[in-house]
């Protein structure tokens, strides 16, 4: 019985296939150089969760029932498509794929295979990003050359704030008056009005510094009463290759791997979202507080995993980094005592517990839990 190895191992076209639920069984070593996972980190992932397709327009291609599988069940021509496929970077790479539905006579495996070719569309394989965009921390914005946007003009609160809302919508259009309700919600509408034409041209100012006249801005876009950032949905974005990166540590089955894609990940984590902006716009707080979520629970993984790999010293300084971002984590504060304990260190152990005490008592205005109070005591008698 012939392999899919045998047939389209040595290809320069990326290929990889997929069993009938959609999980990679296959990924060659083209596959690698154009998407950057190991065959490792691909097989056995659902390929719309690991590829997150797009259409070239930005629309969602990938899913459990794509076009190609409805194109096959319905017994139709698989014609060739160009796609935006997600790198293991997080940025995205513009391909035009094929699909061959491979007979089962000519695989190794008990079941249906769908075998798919891919092949960049420019030297580099990746769509022309226009801006890479840092959320994570205060807003930085990179432009495809690599230089920072920046100038007095880009230090103006709102329009750094006007970058990030509408980085955020991904291309959809949003009315101004949403806008105007977004930044400046006190002001009467005659002068919002001024103060959103005014921050619109500086934006597109500090994107384009060379532009003759700014209304014609290639990438800050006003119709119908709407602006929009043109082609956002292919910008880079910290925050899907933060959320990715985390997904996929969670799904790695050895531990020293999941090690390597958590710190990865989290390194993407410079501060809070767009901390920057906190104190001005009250929008940003419900994302702010959900992507802290996702950071210390990401970390409390980390920790876990190198306490496990008895990698006792960096699991400490995990658990101390998550208390320095929020102190009353008790559980953290709990892991941490009792390594302090295993490691002989009491003293350092109880001084935790105490920081932990006078912080509930400042921040929230409770006691530990009675969970915590035990650890303590327990530590505290074998002194």
């Amino acid at each position: 019985m012939v392999s899919i190895r045998h047939f389209f191992g040595k290809t320069g076209d990326g290929v990889w296939s997929v069993d009938e639920d959609g999980l990679i069984v296959y990924w060659n070593q083209a596959a690698v150089d154009l998407l950057g996972y190991s065959p490792e980190e691909a097989v056995a992932q659902h390929c719309w969760e690991l590829l997150a397709g797009r259409s070239p327009q930005g629309a969602p291609y990938c899913a459990p029932q794509c076009p190609v599988r409805q194109a096959i069940k319905h017994d139709r021509p698989i014609s060739s498509i160009d796609v935006q496929l997600r790198h293991r970077n997080g940025h995205y790479i513009h391909a035009n794929m094929s699909t061959i539905p491979l007979p089962v006579e000519l695989d190794e495996l008990d079941e249906s295979i769908l075998v798919h070719l891919l092949r960049s569309r420019d030297k580099s394989g990746r769509i022309n990003q226009s801006f890479r965009v840092h959320l994570l921390g205060p807003l930085v914005v990179l432009r495809q050359d690599g230089s920072q946007v920046r100038g007095p003009l880009w230090n103006r609160v709102k329009t750094r704030a006007l970058m990030a809302y509408l980085t955020m919508q991904k291309g959809t259009a949003v009315s101004r008056e949403q806008i105007l309700e977004m930044l400046w919600p006190d002001l009467e509408y005659k002068a919002a009005m001024h103060n959103l034409n005014t921050t619109v041209y500086n934006l597109r100012r500090s994107l384009e510094p060379d532009l003759e006249k700014a209304s014609r801005s290639r990438y800050l876009l006003y119709q119908n009463g709407c602006y929009r950032l043109a082609e956002a949905s292919a910008y880079w974005l910290d925050i899907d290759a933060f959320e990715s990166g985390i997904r996929q540590a969670r799904q790695e089955m050895d531990m020293e791997t999941a090690v390597k894609k958590y710190k990865a990940a989290l390194s993407l984590y410079r501060g809070d979202y767009l901390y920057d902006l906190t104190d001005t716009h009250n929008w940003v707080r419900d994302q702010q507080f959900r992507l802290q979520a996702i950071y210390i629970t990401a970390l409390a993984e980390l920790a876990d995993l190198y306490h496990s790999l008895e990698l006792y010293e960096e699991a400490i300084d995990v658990y101390q980094l998550i208390l320095s971002v929020d102190c009353c984590q008790e559980e953290s504060c709990r892991k941490l005592m009792a390594l302090f304990t295993h490691l002989g260190k009491r003293g350092e152990a109880i001084q935790v517990c105490q920081r932990l005490t006078q912080c509930l008592a400042d921040e929230l205005d409770i006691l530990m839990s009675d969970k915590t109070r035990a650890l303590y005591e327990k530590i505290k008698s074998s002194c």
